[in-house]
Formats: C-alpha cells, structure tokens, sequence
C-alpha cells in the first residue's frame, strides 16, 4: 500500500474542514472581543446551514457517481497504484490503453514505469513506427521520456522533432522555437 492515501485522504480533508469549521466557530465565539463580533445564535445558525449543505451536496454527489467508483473515496490507492495496475493487468492486444498513461504526469509512474513501461516501449517502437497506430502521433511521442525511446529513433527525432539524444538533456523549448520562427540563430538556441 502507499502512503499518499488516495482517496481515503480525499474524504478525510472534507470531514476535516467540515470539523474544522465548528472549531472555529468555537474560537471565534470564546476567544474574539470586537465590538462587531456576531452574535452565538447568528453564528451557530451559519455554521448548521453551511454543514446540512455540505451534507445534502455530498449525498446527492455519492448518489450520482457510478457504484463501481465507490469505494476509490476510502480506499487508500493512488493514481500512482492505479495505473501500475492497470498495466500490470492489460492484454498485449490493449496498447493504446497501457500508451494512454503516457499522458499522465511522470509522478504517476514513478517507481513502476522504468520497470513495465520502458521495455515496452524500447521493445515495440520499431513496429509502431512501421505499423503507425492511430494512437501513435507526434503528440504521443513529445510525451514518451527520451530513454523510452531506442537510441536509433532518437537520433531521428534529434533531427525531425526536436528530440535529444541524451536522456538528462531538456528537450527544446517552446520559447527557443519562437525565437526560431523570429528568426534567432543557432547561437540563440
């Protein structure tokens, strides 16, 4: 299990904030001596209208989602552990669901994807590049990291799209490409 907490977290930090709100309702009422200070009754009438709101809105949202998705609000899962089981659990016949992680933040492959995803890759480019899925465009490819890539086919898109060949090397930036198109020089770059 991780540690991020997932959608367990999620739920606890709207009952705290809820549990929150009455701790300062009580600070406020014990400890503020203004002169504009509002009255208990007004105070405590906000906070039962505020908390049945939030009560009737998180009712109606539980009752709306899909049962299936239920249990992602008190289940400790991360997206993290949710894509590593996504692909863990993929047919080799679903590979534009497995490349469809690609364009998720790098974070939520961290620890798993050098290890399920970059063989992957590396060992299936050259058929993608020869078959051309239609999931297999130049915006997919911007997102694959470099050592995802053989060597080979970074070599041509060093010189097509862009691309480096040396993996702790940034790629070329927006801003260099309009300086570019404004005509900057290589130097520039």
């Amino acid at each position: 299990q991780s540690l991020g907490g997932g959608g367990f977290m999620f739920s606890f930090s709207l009952l705290f904030s809820l549990a929150g709100s009455y701790l300062s309702a009580f600070l406020y009422a014990n400890y503020y001596d203004e002169d504009n200070k509002l009255d208990t009754a007004t105070l405590q009438a906000v906070l039962v209208s505020l908390s049945v709101l939030w009560l009737v809105s998180a009712v109606t949202f539980i009752l709306s989602i899909k049962r299936k998705y239920i249990h992602t609000f008190y289940n400790f899962d991360t997206t993290n552990d949710y894509n590593r089981n996504l692909v863990l659990n993929l047919r080799e016949d679903q590979e534009e669901a497995k490349a469809s992680i690609m364009y998720d933040h790098p974070d939520t492959r961290q620890g798993w994807g050098d290890e399920l995803l970059r063989p992957w890759c590396l060992a299936s480019w050259s058929k993608w590049e020869s078959e051309r899925p239609a999931w297999f465009t130049d915006k997919w490819i911007e997102v694959v990291p470099n050592d995802y890539i053989p060597y080979d086919w970074r070599v041509k898109y060093k010189k097509t799209k862009g691309r480096v060949d040396d993996p702790g090397m940034r790629r070329r930036s927006s801003l260099q490409q309009v300086k570019t198109l404004l005509g900057g020089t290589e130097e520039d770059r």
